[in-house]
């Protein structure tokens, strides 16, 4: 099943999809599974949301983020490029990303399983490399040929 990824207007511009995608009430935006292939396979999903510091959303959860029937925080970004400059202020400089340890916060390591959870709103799916989304979203990554 397809999932839509709510994420922070710096990944939207990185991204360059800052014209093309929803925001939400909150000033986020709602991106595309497919759009999450600039990070690296889906396979890699919840690692990539934590390097960005989104979320995964189902089909209703979205609509509920463009309703504004319910807002969900984004975690910070694990990836200093993503992290929102109200957030680098907010949080003390232990817990920036960058510091060291291997885990950032409060030093508390987080299984693989409570990633899943976090980064799905508590519901956990197996995503595999064919659930792409959008397939025709998908841009063609074959290697250019070498020209001698």
């Amino acid at each position: 099943m397809a999932r839509y990824i709510k994420a922070n207007p710096k990944v939207a511009s990185f991204l360059r999809v800052e014209n093309e995608r929803n925001t939400v009430k909150d000033g986020n935006y709602l991106l595309w599974q497919a759009d999450m292939l600039k990070f690296g396979p889906l396979t890699q999903l919840n690692e990539t949301l934590a390097q960005i510091g989104g979320i995964a959303l189902m089909a209703h959860e979205a609509r509920e983020e463009q309703d504004g029937t319910v807002t969900r925080p984004l975690p910070v970004a694990t990836d200093p490029r993503f992290i929102m400059d109200t957030e680098q202020e907010a949080a003390p400089a232990e817990d920036q990303p960058g510091n060291g340890e291997d885990q950032p916060g409060n030093g508390e390591t987080v299984t693989e399983g409570e990633q899943t959870e976090a980064a799905t709103g508590g519901e956990s799916e197996e995503i595999t490399a064919g659930d792409v989304g959008n397939v025709e979203d998908i841009v063609d990554f074959a290697p250019e040929e070498e020209t001698e």
